[in-house]
């Protein structure tokens, strides 16, 4: 509790420097009453209260969209077709389980329709139609100065905005999986050594849950997010991702709301001329645009990385002055966000026996943040090898499901865009400005593999090799402003003989390591 209190006090005052959990939370912020007695557990399959010791194939930690996809993937009719028989045994052990999701998830179309069309043909079906809330024919970018007309850049692309409900029904209605609604305790001191709460033998991992509940499992999944407790990873180098918004009623004309079209959705507004700030370029922010129909609107002033973290406070005054910039006053408000999401570092040590998913295991993008189809795409691969892995002894199994994920080229792919992730947080409000712009015109194919990054999702095979990644690179360096393009060609020096002795980036674009 100490702990919660510590960060919310930092990421509440201007220029401060932390280091916490992942948080995204609405309104009312507050902590939570603390407990007198742990929730009772429950099972999904039975309302009785389980056993104390129970055993299965799979026990997933977490209950946001990293564990409840895998579950769901699991415990599939596919699932168990592909293995000849049952499905694997599955419990997803959480707290949060019958909790409504709190973030705003947004996706590119192309991307969304790719993930829905896979988990349909895995067994796990609705996610084009049932967790899709809003769409978009196509995405605006602001990046000069100027009247709205002539500064916006249309990128084209449709985008559209995931119903959180809509996403946690798809992988929660008629599931195959059992649910223990209790957290561990555990923290890991190093690779498979932990305080307490946590056994390992040949038999399989146990845990123990907050209510006393001890459960083994012969593959145990961390989902509990980027900052876990139970995943060891190298943090140098990381930034943060903060976050204001607010879903709320503005005054509309012309079919705009201030100067955003309602049939547009807006994904970086990063003009500064309205306001006078000096701080607007040292520490840059810009705004995000979800119309939600007539005039509900969600907006977001967002840090795209930084470090030290652009606060709270500044994001949400921020947000209002860019507003009322616009002669915009909002009204109604039906949601308040609050999103924290810490970005690059190294992807997990080797050697783990309990396996890291999504955030956990570095899936966060460390360019953009962009992490739900990444997180849904790469559980299809993990749930493959778990199912693989059947008969495999627990090391065996761990090792195979980590593997999955984390695969030689995919870590080089992951560190081309660390640098990408570091290079930004050096930039001003001009700096980006001239990135974005240059960014934007290149090719869609190219510039949509890079913010998709991950093996099987459209447009990834722009970014699969190291010769790809650095063609990409030089035609990148033709579309920027000629002190955008030395700014980078400078971060790549000065990158590489920090990041030393791992020679990530030269890894990422040579044949040579």
């Amino acid at each position: 509790m100490l702990a919660k209190l510590l960060l919310i006090s930092a990421l509440l005052l201007p220029a401060s420097t932390f280091k916490g959990g992942t948080l995204c939370v609405h309104r009312p912020f507050r902590l939570p009453p603390l407990r007198s007695t742990p929730p009772e557990p429950t099972s999904a399959t039975s309302p009785s209260r389980p056993s104390k010791h129970l055993k299965y194939d799979v026990l997933i930690l977490g209950s946001g969209p990293t564990s409840l996809s895998l579950a769901a993937l699991l415990t599939s009719s596919w699932s168990s077709s592909s293995s000849g028989g049952a499905a694997p045994s599955v419990c997803v052990a959480s707290s949060q389980f019958s909790k409504p999701w709190i973030p705003n998830y947004g996706a590119w179309t192309t991307e969304w329709e790719s993930l829905s069309s896979s988990y349909a043909s895995l067994g796990v079906s609705g996610l084009s139609v049932d967790a899709v809330d809003r769409r978009w024919s196509s995405t605006s970018c602001y990046f000069e100065e100027g009247e709205a007309d002539t500064s916006r850049v249309d990128v084209g692309a449709p985008y559209l905005r995931i119903s959180r409900d809509g996403l946690k029904r798809c992988f929660t209605e008629d599931r195959g999986y059992d649910v223990v609604e209790a957290d561990h305790e555990s923290e890991a001191l190093g690779v498979n050594v932990f305080d307490r709460g946590v056994a390992m033998d040949e038999s399989g991992t146990t845990i123990t849950l907050s209510d006393g509940t001890k459960v083994t499992a012969r593959v145990v999944i961390d989902g509990t997010g980027a900052e876990s407790r139970l995943t060891v990873r190298d943090r140098r180098g990381e930034g943060y991702q903060i976050a204001y918004g607010v879903e709320c009623d503005v005054s509309v004309s012309g079919g705009k709301a201030g100067d955003y079209e309602l049939d547009k959705m807006t994904l970086f507004d990063y003009r500064t001329g309205w306001s006078d700030d000096p701080s607007l370029q040292t520490a840059p922010t810009f705004m995000y645009v979800m119309p939600l129909g007539g005039s509900k609107v969600f907006f977001e002033e967002t840090s795209l990385v930084a470090a030290p973290a652009v606060s709270f406070r500044t994001c949400k005054e921020r947000l209002h002055e860019r507003l009322k910039a616009m002669g915009l006053k909002v009204e109604n408000v039906t949601e308040t966000e609050y999103c924290y999401i810490p970005m690059g570092g190294s992807v997990p040590l080797p050697h783990q026996r309990i396996v890291p998913a999504g955030a956990a295991a570095g899936l966060v993008h460390p360019s953009t943040g962009y992490q739900i189809c990444r997180t849904l795409a790469a559980n299809v691969n993990l749930a493959s090898a778990i199912r693989e892995s059947y008969g495999m002894r627990p090391d065996e199994a761990s090792a195979r499901a980590q593997g999955a994920l984390w695969t030689p080229e995919q870590v080089r792919q992951r560190d081309f865009a660390v640098f990408g992730g570091d290079f930004l947080m050096s930039q001003s409000a001009v700096g980006l400005q001239g990135f974005f712009e240059g960014f934007f015109k290149l090719d869609f194919e190219a510039w949509h593999g890079f913010l998709a990054m991950w093996r099987t999702l459209p447009n990834s095979g722009t970014h699969d090799t190291w010769y790809a990644r650095l063609l990409f690179g030089v035609k990148f360096l033709a579309k920027l402003p000629p002190t955008v393009a030395l700014a980078l060609v400078a971060s790549i020096a000065t990158f590489t003989v920090r990041d030393l002795p791992r020679v990530s980036l030269p890894r990422s674009v040579t044949p040579l390591f």
